[in-house]
């Protein structure tokens, strides 16, 4: 259960990376100022961020889904439905 709240953590920080540099890039287009080289470093930090806000939500998915299945893979009463 420890590793589902750090991946929640470690979402919640990849999410908050990927608003900070979308915010620093759009504050960057709307004035004007910095090169080329910021923009594209910008960018690439925005790329990072989102991608690793993407594989953490992957793995709590898979986190989740695991959660919910027995051993031989079968989901329980639980996550069935109306079984």
């Amino acid at each position: 259960m420890g590793s589902i709240s750090q991946l929640r953590q470690l979402r919640a920080l990849y999410a908050s990376g990927v608003v900070a540099w979308t915010f620093c890039l759009l504050l960057q287009l709307v004035q004007g100022e910095g090169s080329a080289r910021q923009t594209v470093l910008l960018l690439a930090l925005l790329a990072v961020f989102l991608i690793l806000l993407l594989w953490s939500a992957w793995r709590l998915w898979e986190a989740g889904a695991r959660r919910g299945a027995d051993p031989t893979g079968r989901a329980t009463k639980a996550h069935a439905g109306s079984s």
